[in-house]
């Protein structure tokens, strides 16, 4: 075999090798959009090669209720982290927008600190 289509199947080996790789990205969105009150989620997420991973989701409810906007987060955030794998260090960037976008909420709205995926775990209790 020549050099050149040696190094070819080499690279579109591995090429389909990282592909089937799966990513969360599709979980988490099934997951969220499953939540009664979810207009859109939009999930960016990266795997940084072992220094764990980041996941930024952003979320836009079907209202502006103050009141609907808390359960949309709280359901959505329980959802979300019952997709993900118990272990998994990603770090989390996670925000619901009211529909009109004036206001915002994050994890930390829930009146706890949940900085990790394993503070957000052991809030609903699944740690």
């Amino acid at each position: 075999m020549k050099p050149a289509l040696i190094l070819s199947s080499v690279l579109l080996s591995a090429t389909l090798s990282a592909c089937g790789s799966s990513s969360p990205v599709g979980k988490y969105e099934q997951a969220i959009s499953s939540i009664d009150g979810v207009a859109e989620v939009s999930v960016d997420y990266a795997s940084h090669g072992g220094v764990g991973d980041s996941a930024d989701i952003e979320i836009v409810a079907d209202t502006n209720d103050s009141t609907e906007l808390q359960r949309v987060l709280d359901d959505s955030l329980r959802a979300f982290i019952e997709s993900t794998v118990t272990g998994d260090e990603t770090s989390l960037n996670y925000v619901v927008y009211s529909q009109d976008r004036s206001t915002f909420l994050t994890p930390g709205d829930l009146g706890t600190v949940l900085r990790t995926l394993g503070d957000i775990r052991r809030h609903y209790g699944l740690s």
